[in-house]
Parts: structure tokens; sequence; C-alpha cells
């Protein structure tokens, strides 16, 4: 309101001045009147620069009062309503810390309990870690000594007979020493009384040397020592001759067994032609899965030789049967022929039998002539004295 005073002062002042301008009278030393338009004009802009700067601060004074009043209403409005929520906050986040402690506690119970199975199974892993890494060095100490390798050939054999259902002395013997000294590895019992012989051979140094090869000139000199290799064993298995030395008939071929059907797949890949040069010597290669198809045909042949001998005992046993047979329906006969003669003289002995009835003719007349005569009868409780002779007389 003050600012609107100040201004219509200053326009009324200008309005004055105007007019006294226009209508004053000339003096003597008279003012020009572009001078006073020039004051008065001058001093009407600078009131009114002054007025609008008043303004100006007025209007800053009241739109920072109004900002502040305005803030300090938004505030306590706000502080009031943040109370408020401050609190429902508060609860909402105890219920929640609350849930979080609890879920936090449950799950460091699980992360405790995984732990502890994990230590539990790390430690058995180790252990069979620890076992598998020793049974390596095992394995390693036996393929690297050849004494060794072939007990263990003997060992993959010994499963193979057990899964065919070979029993030792029986339908096999090992180490059976042989009319020229000879001691193959395996002999079997072939009917009706043949026999086949079996060597083990594990040829696996050359053969590890040809893998481990770093350059294809090492790798094929090591197949070429594999193959003399394996033609050596061959050939000593052919000198030992153990068909010809063998106590009993023995049939033509020698089995020589490589405990590894990677081994004999190799040795068949790196010369076709080993097969018929050991076929030559009269010995025949053989794979796991050759040998245990061997031995299934020896089972079954065994299995088939013995169930015709015992069809032929069963019918030696039926032919001597039905001649006991023949003799037992011959003794039937002549006791029924005995028994027949002997009834018949029974029916003579019966009360209705002819020699009953001739007893009781004499008796009746007996008995009539004591009627006649009429001797009484004797009643049931008496009996007839008998004199009996004194035991000193004599007879």
């Amino acid at each position: 309101m003050d600012i609107i005073l100040v201004v219509l002062l200053v326009v009324l002042i200008f309005l004055v001045a105007l007019a006294i301008t226009r209508f004053a009278k000339p003096s003597s030393s008279p003012v020009p009147a572009l001078d006073v338009t020039t004051q008065v004009t001058s001093a009407v802009n600078e009131a009114l620069n002054d007025a609008l700067a008043t303004m100006s601060a007025q209007a800053r004074r009241d739109r920072e009062e109004s900002i502040r009043l305005a803030s300090e209403t938004i505030a306590k409005s706000g502080v009031e309503q943040l109370g408020t929520k401050a609190q429902v906050i508060d609860t909402a986040l105890h219920g929640i810390a609350n849930q979080m402690s609890q879920r936090l506690e449950a799950l460091s119970t699980e992360l405790n309990a995984l732990r502890e199975k994990n230590n539990i199974q790390y430690d058995s892993v180790g252990k069979a870690v620890e076992a598998l890494s020793k049974r390596t060095d095992n394995l390693n100490e036996i393929l690297s000594n050849s004494q060794k390798r072939g007990q263990w050939g003997e060992r993959v054999v010994e499963d193979m007979l057990r899964a065919a259902g070979f029993i030792e002395n029986v339908n096999y013997t090992k180490q059976d020493i042989n009319s020229a000294g000879g001691k193959p590895d395996y002999k079997f019992m072939m009917p009706p009384n043949r026999v086949l012989f079996m060597d083990v051979k594990f040829p696996l140094d050359k053969y590890a040397l040809h893998f481990a090869a770093e350059t294809d000139a090492l790798r094929a000199q090591a197949r070429t020592e594999f193959v003399k290799a394996v033609r050596g064993h061959v050939d000593a298995l052919a000198k030992r001759d153990y068909v010809n030395n063998a106590k009993e008939e023995a049939v033509d071929y020698v089995l020589m067994f490589l405990p590894n059907e990677s081994i004999s797949s190799f040795v068949h890949e790196a010369d076709p032609t080993l097969i018929d040069y050991a076929l030559s010597k009269q010995v025949v290669l053989c794979s796991p899965l050759a040998l245990y198809a061997f031995l299934v045909v020896i089972r079954q042949a065994t299995d088939s030789f013995h169930t015709e001998q015992t069809a032929a005992s069963i019918m030696q046993q039926i032919n001597k049967f039905d001649k006991e047979w023949a003799n037992y329906v011959k003794a039937v006969d002549e006791v029924k022929s005995t028994f027949d003669k002997f009834a018949g003289k029974l029916d003579d002995i019966a009360t209705d039998g002819t020699r009953f009835k001739k007893l009781g003719v004499p008796i009746r007349a007996i008995e009539k002539m004591r009627t006649k005569q009429g001797i009484p009868e004797l009643s049931g409780t008496e009996a007839p004295e008998i004199d009996e002779p004194d035991d000193d007389s004599e007879v």
C-alpha cells in the first residue's frame, strides 16, 4: 500500500511540474522550458526508479517472508506427519530386524551344518583320493615288473574262470608240469579225454613306449619293437611244444592270452599278418573276450559230454532194471503158485472143508454111543482128573 501511495505522489508531482512549466509567466531571468522539462523528467524518473526499487525490495521481502512462513508451516506439518510415520516405520523396522535376525541365525545354523557335512565329505573324498593314489602307485609298480604283470594277467584269468563256472582241479589245473618239464600256466580239461594249454603274456613295455612317443619316428620304432616282442612270445611258446610233451592227449593248438583288449586290438592294428604267423606256429592269440567265448564253449561241450555219459549210464541202469524186473515177476509168480496150493490145503482143514467134516463123523458116533448108554454129560466147570506120572517113575 505504501508503494502505491509513493507512485501516486510521484505522478502527481510530475503533473504539477508540467502544468507550472506550461502556464508560468515569463520572468526577468527566464529559465528555458527545455531545462525545466528535463529536470522534471529527471526527477520523475528518479522518483520512479526509487519507487520501483522500493517496490522490488518490498516484493522481495514479502516473497521471502511468504516462503519463510510457508516453509515453517510445511516443516511443522512435515515434522508432525514424520513423527507419526517415523513411529510406524520404527515399529516395522524392528519387526524386519527381528525377522532378519531369526533368518540370519537359521542361515548360520545351516551354514555350520553344511560346513560340517562338507568337512566330512571332503575328509571322505580325501581318503578316497589317497586310497586311489595308493592303488595307482601299486598298479604302476605291478605294471613296471614283468613277473607281477604275469601274476596280474593270471588274476584276470581267474576272475573269468569263476565267471564261466570253472572249478580248479575239476575243469582246469594251474602250473601242471608235463613230461618234458614244461609248465604251462593253465590246462583245461576237454571231453572226452583231451586237454588244452594256455600261457599268459603281457607285452606292455613296447606298447607303452608307442603311446608315450613324442614324434612319429619314435612312434613307428616303438610299433616295430612291439610287433617284434609279440613274435618273440609266439616263437618262445611254440618251442615249448606243450602239445607233444603232454601226458594226456592234447588239442593241437595252444592259447596265448593277452589280458588287455587294447593291447590285443593293437596287435591286429600293428601287424595284421601276425595272427596268421601265430597260427602257423599252432598258437592262437586270445583277447579277454575271445577267452571268455572259448571258456563258454568248453564248459558247454563238457556239460554236453557229461550229459551224454549220464544218459548212457541211465540207459544201462534201465536195462539192468528190466532184467531184475523180469526176475521179480517170475519170483512173484512162483510165490503165487505156492500160495494157491497152500490156500487149497487151508480150505481142506477149514470148518467147511473135507478134513473137518471127516473128523466130525467119529465125534458124532461117539456122542450117540454116550447118549445110548446113558452116560451123563460133564458140566463146563468139571474137569476129569488125570493121573500125572512121578518124576522118578520109569518111562
